[in-house]
């Protein structure tokens, strides 16, 4: 099966979350033909950033490229991330497209962003762009949070198909071992916040942890200028480094308000790191207690409660991980998907 991918980014270009998804499509589609808007003639439209449109705009150029060389690619499926094949429902190709949707920017705006600049076109107007993408293609949610926007934002069906982990990779070591690695002398309670130091990600909820229990160290891994009493930051770290740096602590701390799913709490519990989540992406339907603890809401007091829960428990996080969300059940899923699409 030939499939190409249209999406902004490489894994090489930007860490993110979709960026990691796409790497892993080659799981599924072993020769997966991969676009990036680096690889395409830009379409001469003017730069649209300071109206948050600078991904529709990436979108009608990789619609186009695809389109003028459908006959050299000959492909048998397109899948498309997000909005980055937006242009193709409104010209569709005389082949099958599948478009994947990572979160949607209603939610996104809901979730974090009232009060901010980037609130208005969030929310207002790259919407239209998603909802485009919705035609013409078979859609597919990568969790049920976000097969609930897709259905009450833009009224479109989709299938779940969650992600997956790396179960090869991300694997339990000894805590104290992995500390000593990394140069980490503290050997008391010691939890790992993974993300971009902002508001969406909970490092206010962080930083008044930090402030409140004087026992605990948090090793934060971020590309942002952290700085702050009892964390030990750690920036731009290498991703075959990751699994190192979980096996370190003894929890993962995920207070972010908006999550669509959420890479981080897999590659966690793949280590057997327990985790200290708030409820958003794949935690706001995912209560297997095996996992760790679940914060119901955005206060400091509850997320020490649940530390003290998690740090007096026995959690096994790792059997959850290998039941559900392994790297051979989300190729399974996607190459199943495919098939049906071929088929029809």
């Amino acid at each position: 099966m030939k499939v190409v991918l249209l999406t902004f980014h490489s894994f090489d270009q930007v860490k993110g979350g979709t960026e990691l998804f796409s790497e892993h499509l080659r799981r599924a589609f072993p020769d997966l033909r991969t676009i990036t808007y680096q690889d395409v003639a830009h379409s001469g439209l003017p730069n649209l950033e300071r109206l948050n449109l600078q991904q529709p705009r990436m979108g009608v150029s990789l619609s186009n490229h695809i389109k003028e060389r459908l006959e050299e690619e000959d492909p048998d499926l397109i899948i498309c991330n997000s909005t980055a094949g937006w242009w193709l429902s409104v010209r569709p190709p005389h082949v099958p497209m599948m478009n994947v949707f990572h979160f949607t920017s209603v939610g996104l705006a809901e979730g974090t962003l009232r009060g901010t600049p980037g609130y208005l076109p969030t929310r207002y107007l790259l919407p239209v762009f998603e909802k485009i993408s919705t035609r013409a293609k078979e859609v597919i949610a990568v969790s049920t949070k976000v097969q609930r926007e897709l259905r009450t934002h833009y009224h479109s069906h989709s299938t779940v198909i969650e992600n997956g982990v790396d179960l090869e990779r991300f694997v339990p070591m000894d805590r104290m071992d992995a500390r000593r690695r990394l140069g980490i002398d503290h050997t008391g309670p010691l939890a790992i916040f993974v993300g971009r130091g902002d508001h969406t990600k909970g490092i206010d909820l962080l930083c008044g942890i930090a402030k409140q229990r004087d026992d605990l160290r948090t090793l934060c891994v971020t590309s942002s200028d952290l700085k702050g009493k009892r964390l030990i930051v750690r920036r731009n770290v290498p991703n075959e480094m990751m699994p190192l740096h979980y096996a370190a602590a003894d929890l993962l701390l995920f207070p972010s308000r908006y999550e669509s799913f959420g890479y981080a709490p897999l590659e966690a519990m793949a280590c057997d790191v327990p985790v200290v989540a708030s409820r958003t992406g794949l935690f706001e339907d995912f209560t297997d207690e095996r996992a760790g603890v679940v914060v119901p809401r955005f206060e400091v007091h509850d997320y020490l409660e649940a530390i003290d829960r998690v740090l007096a428990s026995d959690h096994h996080p790792r059997e959850v991980v290998g039941e559900r969300f392994s790297l051979d059940r989300f190729a399974r899923e996607y190459r199943e998907a495919a098939q049906r699409m071929l088929d029809e």
